[in-house]
């Protein structure tokens, strides 16, 4: 049985994780920078994420984090607005590591395929393994209308995906969302078989949520990769972006935590993730909330 808690203050979870066990590890956790040269669009303030971002990455090196995961859009469109962030960035003292998302694929045709090399990426979609723990890094955008480039078989294979989620009333049937392929799925097994063989806990890291049901920023395939992972009891947590707003469910013992967007023109929200033997701590910063994610 698994039971989770959140809880309001930070000097209360910290108190509680010392009573428990020690910190065996940190990362911080960034997104939706979305940085476009462009006025403000609604409450999209643009111009203003550099700053933002600069000063994250100050606060991020001085609480000497193991490393970083950005959950997808970096930028808002064109591609010449990756070189400030991805420089910003470079002053970082430890490694990113960063989720694909959609609006990183707002760039000319002839860029969608320059997109995770001008990122430092090893693939669209990877796994890294970190003191006991397995990050899974999926790409939410390779079944899609914008991810891959027109006249091309993906592309005309997420036309169709699009259609037929259209036409049964989905709410996600937005052409602003994507899902993964079988290929990509049955990679996923494949990584989570692994890590359950190996006695590995897992963190999936997507820029598209799961939870809640029918929500219109949810996966394509977002009832699909739920079920799978419900199946695998070392499955921890499933870490998102896309919806602004942030957000967090829990179902089948398993984190849904949807963080808040960067871009947005409130506090720069960000969290540092506190990693220990039973339980995560979510150390939010600006309006992003502490969160005690425990297991029993």
């Amino acid at each position: 049985m698994i039971l989770w808690t959140i809880l309001p203050f930070i000097t209360v979870l910290s108190s509680i994780a010392q009573e428990s066990n020690s910190m065996l590890f940190s990362f911080g956790v960034i997104t939706d920078v979305q940085y476009v040269d462009a006025e403000t669009a609604g409450t999209r303030h643009y111009r203003s994420s550099p700053a933002k971002l600069t000063a994250i990455v100050d606060s991020l090196n001085t609480q000497k984090v193991d490393f970083v995961i950005h959950l997808g859009d970096l930028i808002d469109r064109d591609f010449a607005s990756f070189d400030p962030l991805v420089k910003i960035l470079g002053n970082l003292t430890m490694p990113v590591h960063h989720v694909l998302g959609n609006h990183d694929f707002s760039v000319k045709q002839e860029q969608i395929k320059t997109v995770p090399d001008k990122l430092g990426m090893p693939s669209r979609y990877y796994a890294i393994n970190h003191q006991g723990i397995r990050f899974i890094v999926l790409d939410g955008n390779e079944l899609s209308i914008y991810g891959q480039k027109e006249g091309s078989k993906a592309h005309k294979k997420a036309s169709n995906k699009l259609e037929l989620l259209k036409s049964a009333g989905a709410k996600n049937a937005q052409a602003w969302n994507g899902g993964l392929s079988p290929k990509q799925i049955k990679w996923l097994k494949s990584q989570l078989d692994d890590a359950s063989k190996k006695n590995e806990k897992v963190i999936v890291n997507c820029h598209f949520p799961l939870l809640p049901a029918g929500d219109a920023h949810n996966l394509w395939n977002d009832q699909e990769v739920k079920a799978l992972l419900a199946s695998y009891p070392n499955v921890l947590a499933w870490f998102n972006g896309h919806n602004h707003k942030g957000g967090y469910h829990q179902a089948d013992g398993i984190h849904y935590v949807n963080f808040k967007g960067i871009v947005e023109k409130t506090d720069a929200p960000w969290a540092v993730v506190e990693v220990y033997a039973d339980h995560l701590i979510i150390n939010g910063h600006g309006t992003e909330p502490d969160r005690l994610l425990e297991q029993y």
